[in-house]
């Protein structure tokens, strides 16, 4: 809060971009400019499942990211599975990179290399399912990178703090996908108490019709609230304008 006006801000995300995601990456993305999102993070997997790389769609990944937030999203995005019985296993099959796997600084060597190959050099991270181990964070800070997210909190890894702000996103399987459709708008109202939102949204989603409904629902919620749409480098900048 300052001089007594409360900053409400709005993060929108598009996760796992690849070529074989693309077409839906790109309607995703027409989609949220029809509704006047034009600030938008965008998430790259360099080689995704080791069978495709950025360096295919480098035109095409430079067209949509110029002047937009560009975030390392690990560098295959493929990992083993979890035990049996993990409950983790609700929010990933086979792709918790960073935190089933190991060789974590070359996974982020070779990945940063790849997106500097297309002249990007990003300045935060986000590990595949927001799932890594504990000494991923030194290892970002160490790289260079200036944050991350996990599923509650977005890391300002130079000051070593943290925001509080659970992510908005849709389950892509089962129930856990029914559940996430019926619940965005609700979930939507209690975390816009804490005057900082962040919905991530992955390229199946545009394919489901209900989720694009309760979408373009909560996207009008923060239209009618003045919610500034940000990207997450800004929002750990402002964050003594926020009063969370």
């Amino acid at each position: 809060m300052l001089f007594g006006k409360t900053y409400k801000f709005l993060n929108i995300s598009i996760h796992d971009v690849c070529p074989s995601n693309f077409e839906n990456v790109l309607s995703l993305r027409k989609l949220l400019i029809e509704n006047g999102i034009t600030n938008i993070t965008y998430l790259l997997i360099p080689f995704y499942h080791e069978k495709e790389t950025l360096l295919d769609i480098k035109n095409e990944v430079l067209e949509i990211t110029t002047n937009a937030e560009v975030i390392l999203h690990g560098y295959t995005h493929m990992s083993r599975d979890f035990k049996k019985y993990d409950y983790r296993r609700i929010f990933t099959y086979k792709e918790a990179e960073f935190l089933l796997e190991n060789n974590l600084s070359y996974r982020l060597d070779k990945g940063i290399e790849m997106l500097k190959s297309l002249g990007i050099t990003p300045k935060g991270f986000i590990a595949p399912a927001w799932l890594f181990k504990k000494e991923l964070l030194q290892l970002l800070k160490e790289k260079g990178f200036l944050f991350t997210t996990d599923r509650r909190y977005i890391y300002n890894l130079q000051e070593n703090k943290k925001i509080f702000s659970p992510v908005l996103a849709f389950g892509s399987r089962g129930y856990v996908e029914d559940i996430s459709i019926l619940s965005f708008d609700k979930m939507f109202f209690m975390l816009k108490a804490l005057n900082v939102v962040r919905i991530a949204l992955h390229p199946v989603d545009i394919k489901n019709p209900s989720k694009i409904y309760k979408l373009l629902k909560v996207l009008d919620y923060t239209r009618k609230e003045h919610f500034q749409i940000t990207s997450l480098y800004h929002i750990i900048k402002a964050k003594n304008l926020i009063k969370n």
